[in-house]
This record gives C-alpha cells, sequence and structure tokens, in this order.
C-alpha cells in the first residue's frame, strides 16, 4: 500500500503569515494617509477671463479642473475663484462662441484669460458658398473685414467698411446725398449692358440692397468671395463676386448691453467758385450787344455802361451757400443686447440713424432693426432664427426733385444773379429771371425752387431667415435655410407752379408724382455636409451636395397728375388726386415674376496640411430663359500648395505660412428683364381710335422676343500666393486674374423694319485682368502700445473683344442736359467699356488766325486754318477751336470725335492704422485712385451763355472779350448777303486793338446755341486723388464698476482732406447709375465734411 507523500509544516509558519498580513495593513493605512496628506496640500486660484480682441470681461465662462469633476463659471465681472492642488493643475475653459483654452497652473494663484473667438472673424474661418473654411486652408481668393476692424469707427452705412479696405473692391458713391446710391464692384465687372453688382448673402439668404438694410454695428464679418473657386458655388448670381455679409450672434452668459451713439456737424466741403457781380454785370453787357431790345433792358436792369464800375462794390450773394451751405448734422444711436445659456443664445441690435442734410429742406433718417437667435434643441439638433427691419425715409428734392438735371437746383444756385435787386429779398424771385412758359431753361431763385419742390421717398425692408442644423453623426450634418426678405418703397414728388418741371408739364400749375414698388424674394436652400478630419493623420475630406429655389417676385404702380389748382400744397394733392389730372397713359402698372432651381455640390481633400484641392459644380435653371437655353452649368476647381510645409522651407523661421493657389472655373450672369423671350404688351401709352376725339387706351408689344437667349459665360482664371512672416505678424496675398466673358447679354440695335429699335441678343466679349496685393501687419505689440496697419492696392483692366457681327461699336443713349446733343460715351472694340467720346479741344482762335479787311472790318479765317463754325456757330477770334481730325479743314461731329478719356482708374487702394497706447486708441484711414478720368459736365454748362442773365464760373472772368474799356464794341457777328447769300460775317476793330485788349485772356468766349452742349476733351479731368477718409481719437475709461464694463469717448472726423487737380466738387462721383457712362460729374450733390462725437458703453 502506497501512503501520499507529504511535507511536514513548521509549527512557526501561522506566525509568519500572520506577520505578512499585518504588514499589509499598515502599508495600505500609510499610503491612504500619504495620499490624504497630498490632496490636503491644496491652494485657491483666482482670475478674470476676458475677450481677446475687446479685453471685455466675459460672464458665464465654465471654468474646470482637468480630471476632476469641480466645475464652476464666472461672474459678470469675469472673475472665479477655484480650489486646485498644488501640483500638476490645469484649468479648462470653455464658452460658446469662444476657443477652448486650457491653461497649466504651475505655481500661480492669480490668472488673467483672453479667450479668442469661434465664430466667423477674420483670422479665424470665412464663409464660403454654404460652409466655413478655415482662412489658412482657402484655396480661393477672398478678402474679409472683420468687427474688429470696425468697432472703433462711426460708420453709418455698410458700404462705408467697404471702401478702399479691401484689394479688388471699389465702392464709388453716385453723390454726396444720405441716400446716395453706392456702386460696388469686385475686381471691376464683366458685363457691358448687363447688372455688374455683386451678390449679397446675409445670414445664408441672398438680399437685394443689402448694405442699405442692415447696421454696421449689428456686423460679425464681410467676406467678398472674388474668383471663380469661391463663386461659382452661386452659379450665376456669382458672376460679379459675391459678398458675404454674417451678423452677430449672443454669446452664453450673462445678459450684456451694449451702447454707441455719436452726433456729428458737416459743412460743404467746397464751393464752385462763380464770377463776381461785376464781372457778371460786365458780361451781361457785352452778351446785349447786337440786339437793340437786349440793350435796351440792360440799361432798365443795370445802369449805363459807363456805371458799371459801382458794382465792383457791391457784396456777392452767395447762392451755394444759401442751399447747400447749411450746418447739416448727423446722428446715429444703436443700442444692443446680447447672452444666453449653453442651450439657447440671442442678441438684439437697434439702430437709429438722424441726418439733416447741408441742402436746404432736405433730411434722412432711418430705423434698423436686427435680431438674431440659436436653439439648440438637442446634442444634435439646432435651429435658428434671425429677423431685420429698415425703415428709411428721405425728405426732400436734394440737388432736383425732377427728371431732367438742365434744370436742376444746383444748376440755379450756380447761374443765378449773384446779387439781390434793389429791396429785393432773397427769398423772392428776381424779375430778370422770370421764367416763361414752355422754356425749361430760364433761371429760378433757388431759395424758391427749394420750396416749390417737395420730395419724401419711405423704403420699408423685412428679412427674415430660418435655419435647421441637424448634426446626424460627427461628421454628417444637414442644413436647411428659409429665407423671406420684401423691400417696398413709396416716393412721392410734387412741385408746384413755380417749378420748370410744372412749367413745362403743367402749363404752370403743379404737378404730382406717385411711384410704389415692391420686391418680394423667397429662398430655400437644402445642403448636406460631410466632413473627415485626420484620417492617418493625413487626410482630409469634406463633401456637400445642395439644392436651391429662388422665387422673386415684383410689382409696380405708377401714377403722375398736372393742372393742379395753383396754391395746392403738397400733402393735399397726395390724399385729393382728383384735382388733378391724369398725364396720358397713366396709371402704370407693372407685374413680373422670375425664379431659380438649382443643384450644387463640392468636393475638398487635404493631404498632410500641405496639398489642398477643391471642386464645384452648380447648375442653374432660370425662367428667364426658353425652352432648351434655361440650364446652366458652372464648375470650377482650386489647388492650394503650402509651400512652408516643405523640407527646403522648414528651417526658415522668418516665414511662418507660405501657400501658392490657383484656381479656374466659369461663372454665369442672368442679370436682364424678365420674360425677354416671350412677346410682351404693355398698356404705357395712349392711342387715338378717332372716337368723338376721345382717346383709348390700348397696348402694345414691348420687346422683340428672343427665344435663343441664354447666359452670358465668364471664365475665370486666378493665381494667388499667401505670405505669412515673423510668427504671422505680417501677411501679404499676392493675386493675378484672367477673366474672359463672352455670349454677354447686349441690347444689339436692329433695322428699323422690324418695328423696334433693337432686341436682346447673346452677343460681344469682354477681357477683364489685373493685380491685388493686401498687405497687413502687427508692427508693434507690447502690454502699453500696439500698431497695426492694413495696405491694399488693385491694379485693373477691363476690354471690349467683341460686339455683334460687323459691329465695331455703339452709343449707349446718354446725355447729360438738354436734348438734342450728341452722345458722351462710346462702347468701341479694343477699348475700355464705358469710354468718354467727343471732340477734341485745341484752345481759341486769336487775330493771327484771321485775315482783317480794314475797310470793311471784316475778319476772315486765313487758309490752312481749321473752321470750327459747323459745331460752334461761325468761327471768330475768342470762339474755341477743335482739333481736325480727319484733316478735311473743318470741324464735324462724324469725322473729328475721338475716345477723349478713361473713367477706369490705373490703380486705387487704402491704408488703414490702428494704434493703441494705455487707454487710448486712434485710427487713420486713407483711400486713394489714380489714372481716372472725370467727365466735368458742371465746366460745359457753368461756362455757357445760352441762358440771359446767368453767371458763370469765375473762370470766364478771363475770357475773350468783345467791349473796349470805353464801352466801344471790339467785336461782333452780322448777317450780310454775299453773292447772292445770306452769311453770317465778323466784324471787329483792328487786330492790334483786338489783342491788347484780350492780352489777358485764358479762355474762350461763352457759348451759345446747340453746341454749347457739346462733349469735348477740356471738360475731361484727372480724377486722381488721395483723400483723408477717416481719423478717430478713442479714450476707454479705466473702470472698476461691476455694473458697467466698457466706456469710451471718441472723436472721428470725415472727409478731412482730399489731394487732387479735379476742379469740381469732388473727384469721387458717377452721378449715372449705367456701367456704360461711369464718372460723370454733373449736379452732383456735393459731398461734405463731418465732425463726430461719441460714446461707447456695455453693461
Amino acid at each position: 500500500m502506497i501512503r501520499p507523500f507529504t511535507i511536514a509544516r513548521s509549527p512557526h509558519v501561522n506566525d509568519t503569515t500572520s506577520l505578512l498580513m499585518k504588514a499589509k495593513f499598515f502599508l495600505s493605512v500609510f499610503c491612504c494617509l500619504f495620499a490624504l496628506m497630498a490632496w490636503s496640500q491644496t491652494r485657491t486660484v483666482s482670475g478674470r477671463v476676458l475677450t481677446d480682441s475687446t479685453r471685455e470681461a466675459l460672464a458665464g465662462v465654465t471654468v474646470t479642473l482637468k480630471g476632476t469633476k469641480r466645475t464652476l463659471q464666472t461672474d459678470n465681472k469675469g472673475q472665479f475663484s477655484i480650489e486646485v492642488p498644488d501640483k500638476g493643475a490645469v484649468l479648462v475653459f470653455t464658452s460658446v462662441g469662444y476657443n477652448r483654452q486650457e491653461i497649466n497652473v504651475g505655481g500661480r494663484t492669480s490668472l488673467e484669460i483672453a479667450l479668442t473667438t469661434s465664430s466667423t472673424t477674420l483670422t479665424d474661418v470665412v464663409v464660403v458658398g454654404y460652409r466655413t473654411v478655415q482662412r489658412r486652408d482657402l484655396s480661393a481668393s477672398v478678402s474679409s473685414v472683420g468687427a474688429r476692424d470696425l468697432k472703433d469707427i462711426p460708420l453709418n452705412s455698410a458700404a462705408e467698411a467697404l471702401n478702399g479696405r479691401l484689394a479688388g473692391v471699389t465702392a464709388t458713391t453716385a453723390e454726396g446725398s444720405p441716400d446716395a446710391q453706392v456702386r460696388i464692384r469686385v475686381r471691376g465687372g464683366m458685363s457691358i449692358t448687363g447688372d455688374n453688382s455683386p451678390l449679397y448673402i446675409i445670414d445664408g439668404v441672398p438680399v437685394e440692397n443689402a448694405l442699405s438694410t442692415i447696421s454696421p454695428q449689428d456686423i460679425q464679418s464681410i467676406d467678398v468671395l472674388k474668383d471663380a473657386a469661391a463663386t461659382a458655388i452661386y452659379g450665376s448670381r456669382g458672376a460679379n463676386g459675391v459678398i458675404i455679409i454674417t451678423t452677430k450672434g449672443g454669446r452664453a452668459g450673462r445678459a450684456v448691453v451694449g451702447f454707441n451713439t455719436f452726433y456729428g456737424v458737416k459743412k460743404l466741403a467746397k464751393e464752385l467758385e462763380v464770377m463776381s457781380p461785376y464781372d457778371y454785370v460786365y458780361y451781361q453787357s457785352e452778351r446785349s450787344r447786337g440786339s437793340s431790345t437786349d440793350s435796351n433792358n440792360f440799361v432798365t436792369n443795370f445802369g449805363a455802361w459807363d456805371k458799371i464800375g459801382q458794382y465792383r462794390g457791391v457784396g456777392a450773394k452767395d447762392w451755394q451757400k444759401e442751399v447747400f451751405g447749411n450746418t447739416g448734422y448727423q446722428t446715429t444711436s444703436n443700442v444692443n443686447l446680447s447672452g444666453g445659456n449653453n442651450k439657447v443664445t440671442y442678441n438684439f441690435g437697434y439702430t437709429f440713424n438722424g441726418d439733416k442734410a447741408v441742402v436746404r429742406k432736405s433730411d434722412f433718417n432711418r430705423h434698423l432693426v436686427n435680431l438674431k437667435g440659436d436653439y439648440k434643441i438637442t446634442s444634435f439638433l439646432r435651429f435658428g432664427l434671425s429677423g431685420r427691419y429698415s425703415l428709411q425715409n428721405v425728405r426732400g428734392a436734394g440737388v432736383s426733385s425732377e427728371s431732367g438735371s438742365a434744370y436742376n437746383r444746383l444748376r440755379n444756385a450756380v447761374k443765378y444773379r449773384p446779387f439781390l435787386s434793389d429791396g429785393m429779398t432773397e427769398d423772392e424771385q428776381d424779375p430778370l429771371a422770370d421764367p416763361n412758359v414752355g422754356n425749361n431753361l430760364t433761371l429760378t431763385n433757388p431759395l424758391l425752387l427749394a420750396n416749390a419742390e417737395y420730395r419724401r421717398k419711405t423704403t420699408e425692408n423685412k428679412n427674415a431667415t430660418a435655419t435647421l442644423t441637424f448634426n446626424i453623426t460627427k461628421n454628417l450634418t444637414f442644413r436647411s435655410v428659409f429665407g423671406y426678405d420684401r423691400n417696398g418703397v413709396i416716393d412721392r414728388q410734387f412741385s408746384d407752379s413755380l417749378s420748370n418741371l410744372s412749367i413745362i408739364q403743367g402749363s404752370r400749375k403743379p404737378v404730382a408724382g406717385l411711384d410704389t414698388t415692391y420686391r418680394t424674394t423667397m429662398t430655400n436652400s437644402n445642403v448636406l455636409i460631410y466632413t473627415l478630419k485626420g484620417l492617418k493623420k493625413k487626410h482630409d475630406l469634406d463633401f456637400m451636395i445642395g439644392e436651391e429655389t429662388v422665387d422673386e417676385r415684383f410689382e409696380a404702380h405708377r401714377n403722375l397728375f398736372r393742372n393742379y389748382a395753383n396754391g395746392t400744397a403738397y400733402n393735399d394733392a397726395f390724399k385729393n388726386t382728383d384735382k388733378g389730372e391724369p398725364f396720358a397713359g397713366y396709371p402704370r402698372f407693372q407685374e413680373t415674376r422670375a425664379t431659380l432651381f438649382s443643384l450644387f455640390g463640392h468636393v475638398g481633400y487635404g493631404y498632410k496640411d500641405k496639398f489642398l484641392f477643391s471642386a464645384n459644380l452648380r447648375a442653374d435653371a432660370s425662367s428667364k430663359f426658353g425652352a432648351g437655353k434655361r440650364t446652366g452649368y458652372f464648375p470650377s476647381g482650386s489647388f492650394a500648395w503650402r509651400l512652408s510645409k516643405e523640407q527646403f522651407l522648414k528651417n526658415v523661421r522668418a516665414i511662418s505660412d507660405l501657400k501658392l493657389r490657383l484656381s479656374y472655373g466659369k461663372i454665369g450672369n442672368n442679370r436682364i428683364d424678365n420674360y425677354q423671350f416671350l412677346s410682351i404688351y404693355s398698356n404705357n401709352g395712349t392711342y387715338y381710335y378717332g372716337v368723338n376725339g376721345q382717346p383709348v387706351y390700348g397696348t402694345y408689344p414691348v420687346y422683340l422676343p428672343n427665344e435663343d437667349l441664354q447666359w452670358e459665360s465668364t471664365v475665370n482664371r486666378n493665381v494667388g500666393l499667401d505670405i505669412a512672416f515673423a510668427r504671422n505678424r505680417f501677411n501679404l496675398s499676392v493675386d493675378y486674374y484672367y477673366n474672359t466673358s463672352d455670349k454677354l447679354l447686349l441690347f444689339r440695335q436692329i433695322d428699323p423694319t422690324w418695328g423696334y429699335s433693337g432686341q436682346q441678343q447673346n452677343i460681344g466679349a469682354t477681357t477683364n485682368k489685373g493685380v491685388e496685393i493686401q498687405l497687413g501687419a502687427q508692427i508693434v505689440k507690447n502690454k502699453a502700445f500696439s500698431w497695426n496697419a492694413n495696405f491694399n492696392i488693385s491694379f485693373n483692366k477691363n476690354r471690349v473683344d467683341e460686339l455683334a457681327p460687323g459691329q465695331t461699336q455703339f452709343f449707349p443713349a446718354a446725355s447729360w442736359g438738354v436734348s438734342g446733343q450728341p452722345t458722351d460715351y462710346l462702347v468701341r472694340i479694343g477699348e475700355p467699356v464705358g469710354s468718354m467720346y467727343g471732340l477734341v479741344t485745341d484752345g481759341f482762335y486769336t487775330t493771327n488766325d484771321f485775315n482783317w479787311d480794314p475797310a470793311t472790318h471784316i475778319y476772315t479765317l486765313k487758309p490752312g486754318v481749321v473752321n470750327s463754325g459747323g459745331v460752334t456757330g461761325v468761327a471768330q477770334p475768342g470762339s474755341i477751336k477743335f482739333k481736325d481730325l480727319n484733316g478735311d479743314g473743318k470741324i464735324d461731329l462724324d469725322n473729328d470725335r475721338q475716345i477723349i478719356g478713361n473713367p477706369n482708374p490705373k490703380f486705387t487702394g487704402g491704408l488703414n492704422q490702428q494704434f493703441t497706447y494705455k487707454n487710448w486708441d486712434a485710427s487713420i484711414f486713407v483711400n486713394f485712385s489714380v489714372g481716372n478720368d472725370v467727365y466735368n459736365a458742371n465746366k460745359i454748362e457753368f461756362t455757357n451763355g445760352y441762358a440771359n442773365n446767368a453767371n458763370m464760373l469765375a473762370m470766364m472772368a478771363d475770357r475773350w472779350k468783345v467791349v473796349l474799356p470805353n464801352g466801344q464794341t471790339a467785336q461782333w457777328v452780322e448777317t450780310r448777303t454775299i453773292a447772292g447769300t445770306a452769311q453770317q460775317v465778323v466784324l471787329g476793330v483792328s487786330p492790334e486793338e483786338l489783342s491788347r485788349l484780350n492780352a489777358n485772356a485764358t479762355i474762350w468766349q461763352p457759348l451759345k446755341g446747340t453746341g454749347a452742349f457739346y462733349p469735348h476733351s477740356w471738360a475731361i479731368e484727372d480724377g486722381s486723388f488721395l483723400r483723408l477718409n477717416n481719423v478717430t481719437l478713442g479714450y476707454s475709461v479705466p473702470l472698476r464698476d461691476a455694473f458697467i464694463k466698457k466706456l469710451r469717448f471718441y472723436f472721428t472726423g470725415n472727409n478731412l482732406a482730399i489731394i487732387t487737380n479735379y476742379t469740381g466738387y469732388d473727384p469721387e462721383v458717377s452721378v449715372r447709375n449705367n456701367g456704360l457712362t461711369p464718372g460723370l460729374d454733373y449736379s452732383a450733390y456735393p459731398k461734405s465734411r463731418s465732425y463726430i462725437f461719441g460714446i461707447n458703453a456695455s453693461f
């Protein structure tokens, strides 16, 4: 029997086990006590959280001790206090709308944290085609202005934020009225007769008149998309660039109330210098010679010739000052309320603009309301709602309420007699200027004219946007945006019996007009976005597909009444239109509708943050074109190479970032009137069918339809380089673009046998190219002082390449003065769009150009001297002379006109500098334009002699004179019969005596008759300028009050100085709302200079 093997146990084993167990127990207790002791070694850390940009306190920021559940929120001063362990403590700061920040506490007990905003700003992301992109990852050409660039500048209009601040973007104000139209152009525009305005997007929805319906104080950022890589995703509406405006939203935390108000005074920046009372009377004496009636009237009104010296002591009446020289004022007040929590954020803004203009009896006010909210329904579903409302009122006629520019208020202020008649007060009509029925060129007391004209224009805009965002997964998002925009305009104009309009149209009885227009746009876009970052730490992917519908409706009503009883007040005329007589063909009514349906997609790929690829495709179907022509396809692609990631640049410490960009794409344009492929009929006329002599209203076809109309198309090519130096303190962007357009939508003149003057067709081509440079610099930044600067310069050239088959040029239907004058602009192949066209001025004739017969006292042109009489009347010493371009010895409009000016500048730009020193801040902004011509038609108008008793510009005091000091007529024109034919001949004193009289003459005799209005090169001036646009100085009061977070006082001067050779009111002018006729200055509302004091506060 085998017994099991056993090991005998020592009697000491149980004791050993007991000792081990006890040791383990005491060791555990020791470790626990040690840990408790270590944890008990904590301290309190306190601090304050501010915004990085404005240094304002941030309330409601979540402060968390990393790795624990210990958390709290900052109070309304942005302050916090938290217990942390002595070693290894890390605090995490988070807040909606700001970037998360982790801080290693170390041995500190006090912290100041500056959070950077994570919303759409100049330095973070930009909005590009239904999505946002990190600025450093852009492969397209985009320029931006952020809230931090505008926060310290008092602006009344969003357009002011664009003028001169962005490369490739120009903002030209037509004139100086408070509601003046602003023409925004991105890279010059490509269309000839179409609209070259950019597309405006506010919070994801297309908006008409966007810049006048939103307060600058409510803007978070403005992103301008310039090349096809960025704009093609918007298809047909992106041909002229896209301006995306993002409004301010709320942030989590306690409610913050902001208040900004400023008040300013303004004066006319410049006046036109006119002849003195003596020079005026002297000229009236000259003008009266040769007519017994005029001579007698001169003696009656001014006295004998030998007594006119008494007018040297007569004080001049400054009618410009009376009409435009008021001390105007402007005031703007803005209140803003924002706040929220982790579920709901909100922002509300209200702005009031008031402007009492420098022009008599003119003022302007505007109310702007902006509301934006965001609701986080669940962790994956978010709903946003924004609404805007604007109401704008313009009172007064400005420079004129009448449609004909030849008899406006500015003309009367310059040409009206420069002194008062005996016993006459300034608000009485001069008996010399009593208007005659049917004469629209006579003069009217400008003060009476201001009272005789009334205008009230009310513009109301309502806009609402709803956004639903569904985060399906971490990487997949669906977004749906619904937009509604309605713009309504009511324009009332009244002219009483004194106005020229009533004289011409109402037999010297009051005339009233009432226009109403409504434009309603509804949009819906739905997009699905997939984003994948850092796949295998190398690949970044993003995809987007979407659809969009746009429905736009337009209504217009127009009524025009005349022959009200004299003495009718303007309000009675509008309330009781039955007391007036409707004009023939009125009332008029128009209603149109246009729709657009679009499908679009985007794909983007990035490799190792070094290579970036992007591609877009959009298909637009527009109701503006007929069957088979409605759909246009607009592709684009771009590539960026971040050279700074390459090995050969990694050790170049001076370069922070270096990126090369290439893009190519096709975009379209459908901005023409609706229904031009259909036969449309109108009842805007009166047809007489002989029924007892009564008018019978009928209809007539408006257009000759063209079923083949299709999209304009533009191919856009862009090369860009972005460089950042010295740890991003200096940033430089350079872009070169070359754009070509074809199938331009032009109105082509056709054979009259069709019964129409022309037809809309797809003809013509243009080229547009240029270079843009944008430089940003953080020159100095330390605790006490900072200096930032932004400079931009843009070079642009455009050219007409093709017109209709067999056509080399055409003349736009345009004129600036009375009817019957030749056109003043030209569109020609090989030349820029909108070239100025006219005769070439060649000084004036002198006695050396004539033979003089001592027997008959007749002057005759010497052989070989060009005869300008065909356009100016008989040539004589002192009359204007033009160049004979075709060498036939005579001047005529058909053969002796040429391009005389180019309104397109060689380059434009601006420099903005911002300074801070402790609690002081300052900014200086200058903008410039070089190489553009301005057509100063005022010079032609205000040096003319066509109207009796009219004054002229001061330069005409040095004209060629025809009266000797003793009162004898030195030169005159008579009609004589020569060889059986009545001819005008020039007679005068001897050439020696006439030359002595005019030894100091610098300009010709005033022109009379139709030729007085012919455009010629003397009126074309260099419009180059350097303007000190804005200077601001501010002081922020240091505060310890818990209620007031910010209090800043500032002073601003606008339009303080300008360096220019231009002789008119202002070279930055373009009174016609037509891209074919830019740079025209005729009777523009003068620009003013303003001085503003304001206060910024937040609570």
